[in-house]
């Protein structure tokens, strides 16, 4: 089985996936859970389109 790096795996959608799921616990354990979801998907949105553009300008020089 060949190795896989994780930037083979990191998309938008697992980005948010795991912001939402870090924000999940965050609200469980402060008692907010609405609120912290809705921080958590918002970090990994924005996490998600910085690392796509980053992506997509170091594509674009190879």
């Amino acid at each position: 089985m060949a190795g896989h790096k994780l930037a083979d795996y990191w998309n938008m959608g697992t980005s948010i996936g795991l912001g939402a799921a870090i924000g999940v616990v965050l609200g469980a354990l402060l008692g907010d859970l609405a609120m912290w979801l809705g921080i958590g998907a918002a970090l990994g949105a924005t996490l998600g389109a910085v690392s796509m553009s980053y992506r997509a300008k170091s594509a674009a020089k190879h």
